[in-house]
């Protein structure tokens, strides 16, 4: 982590019309009520970065509307701001706009730092080709200006990049020589740039099962977080949440190296912290399903499961990290009915959080690269404030009038047929398992392919495990293929042993490969084709009665095919037929 990553109706009426009015009086109020001038520093933004951002970001606008710094600082404290709370998009717009003013490309050292802000942004988006670039220009600029730090971030990444390309060797010595490098430099966000520098050395000996080498890199993190900062702007409450994090790092560490009783007494210290810093508590997972106590991640979970619920956000990477883990806990438990619901409903989760990112970041990059709106709205706000407030009161009154009536004359219409339709929107809106398991069938077969490029390009021995993955990853697309090109899914007298026969295999290899790649067994495997051919039947405008439809999809009788349609879409095929066919 480096320092700027661092910087009854009648009733209902009145209380929206109040809520509307209350909410305009504040917008009004809130700049009619400047902050002291005591805030309006560089320092506050990043002391307010996490514990307050809007009153960072308030302070920005301020200092904006004052001229209180030079523009292409203030450029740089809201891209930090920005990149530090994970708005990577917009903090790239800030942080390329202070990169072309003509005060960085004249300052070698500014320069340098701003292409530090891009690399690391980059990163964070896993543009790794955009992140190259930028490397490439640090390096050569850091070479020549004979600037240590600036060519241990260069290294640094270089080697990263170079790790997750599978040369491990030559990326560990990279970054360690930027690690050195680092240690040598009298930067002033030396200790910042170190503590991620070692945060991702650990992850990498983590990934490779480099333990002893992982808790020697702990000790060195320790040691940096530790050190004294003074001078450089603090961020609050970023030393305490380090300290959690390494807490349950080394918890991980000394159970993997079976030193159990220091591994238990680090998870004691962890939980001393308490509920503090909760975002990464993900971190101590490991240690509890090495210790087998499965109970203890589920109650870890499933509250969060519950708030994401109840709060309607479960598109998003924490509910995949919640349901990813309760399901292996609750296989560890044997569980196997409850871990594989989780495993589905993790399964329908990646592919909608697929949609759901490219659809966010469309929004995004339009905010993003907008013209400078936001910067003449603010200037304009000097001269025309009360109108504006006034427009802001007459719109939001003439929006929600509108809105109530329309909502007056539709309210019953909705109540009536809101319920079946949302359902059957909801199913529609899904992927079908058919949909899922072929964009995981193409992914296979183009890794399958890449790796045997790979393999003839650079003449490399292909590994035990490699071959062995490879063969299970082909088994998978065989199995896959056969089912749906041949329509062996649709025969209602199709077994498992008919499957292992055609592909040359053992009914345990068959399990394994499915819970590896499906996380379903053969029997949910087979029926959630059916399933998926199903809805398309009931779509469909050749108006097949539901005994039909259940011999077509190779269900066998009517009864099971209700009785798993229920099950998956808590609606009956003839209810969903019914409203498919009149909308």
């Amino acid at each position: 982590m480096i320092k700027y990553i661092m910087k009854s109706n009648r009733l209902l009426v009145f209380s929206c019309l109040f809520w509307v009015l209350g909410v305009c009086t504040s917008l009004g109020q809130k700049d009619a009520e400047p902050l002291p001038d005591s805030l309006l520093t560089e320092d506050h933004i990043y002391e307010f970065t996490f514990s307050d951002f809007d009153k960072a970001v308030r302070i920005i606008e301020q200092m904006r509307r004052r001229d209180l710094l030079p523009e292409y600082r203030l450029d740089i404290a809201e891209g930090d701001l920005y990149f530090n709370t994970g708005r990577y998009y917009q903090g790239l717009k800030y942080y390329r706009r202070a990169l072309e003013s003509d005060s960085v490309r004249n300052n070698d050292l500014d320069y340098m730092e701003q292409l530090h802000r891009m690399i690391s942004s980059y990163d964070c988006l896993h543009d790794e080709r955009q992140k190259a670039v930028y490397v490439e220009l640090l390096y050569q600029k850091a070479k020549e200006c004979n600037n240590l730090e600036m060519q241990s971030v260069a290294l640094f990444n270089m080697g990263k990049m170079i790790y997750y390309q599978e040369d491990k060797e030559r990326g560990y010595e990279l970054v360690k020589n930027a690690i050195d490098l680092m240690k040598r430099s009298d930067y002033k966000y030396k200790y910042d740039n170190l503590r991620y520098d070692y945060n991702t050395l650990l992850i990498m000996q983590q990934r490779d099962k480099l333990y002893e080498e992982g808790l020697k890199t702990l000790d060195l993190l320790a040691a940096v977080v530790a050190e004294d900062t003074v001078g450089t702007p603090a961020i609050d409450g970023l030393v305490d949440k380090e300290q959690k994090t390494m807490y349950a790092q080394r918890a991980v560490l000394l159970s993997r190296l079976g030193r159990l009783e220091e591994a238990d007494e680090a998870y004691q210290r962890w939980r001393e912290i308490g509920a503090k810093y909760s975002k990464d508590d993900y971190l101590i997972t490991p240690y509890l399903m090495d210790r087998k106590r499965y109970d203890d991640v589920i109650a870890l979970y499933s509250p969060r499961e519950q708030f994401l619920r109840e709060n309607k956000d479960t598109i998003n990477y924490h509910m995949m990290s919640v349901l990813r883990s309760l399901g292996k806990a609750y296989e560890s438990k044997g569980d196997y009915r409850t871990s594989s619901r989780y495993y589905e409903q993790l399964a329908l989760l990646t592919d909608s959080l697929k949609v759901r990112e490219q659809d966010s970041a469309a929004i995004e990059l339009a905010t993003v690269y907008e013209t400078n709106e936001k910067e003449a709205q603010i200037q304009q706000q000097k001269n025309e404030l009360v109108v504006t407030r006034i427009w802001l009161i007459s719109t939001a009154g003439a929006v929600f009038l509108l809105g109530l009536i329309l909502w007056l004359i539709s309210r019953n219409l909705r109540v009536i047929r809101r319920k079946n339709r949302a359902m059957v929107k909801q199913i529609q809106e899904q992927l079908s398992f058919g949909e899922i398991m072929e964009k995981r069938i193409r992914e296979l077969e183009q890794k399958l392919q890449q790796a045997e490029l790979l393999t003839v390009s650079l003449s490399q021995p292909v590994t035990e495990q490699n071959r062995s993955e490879s063969r299970e990853q082909e088994l998978f697309v065989s199995f896959h293929r056969l089912l749906v090109e041949e329509q062996l899914y649709k025969d209602p007298n199709l077994t498992r042993d008919d499957i292992v026969a055609r592909l040359g295999i053992n009914k345990n290899q068959l399990v394994t490969i499915l819970q590896q790649y499906a996380g379903v067994s053969f029997t949910d495997y087979v029926n959630n084709l059916r399933l998926s051919y199903t809805l398309e039947l009931l779509s469909s405008p050749d108006n097949d009665t539901i005994e039909v439809i259940a011999e077509k999809s190779g269900f066998g009788s009517t009864r099971t095919l209700y009785r798993l349609f229920r099950e998956r879409y808590d609606m009956s095929p003839t209810d969903y037929k019914r409203i498919v066919m009149n909308p």
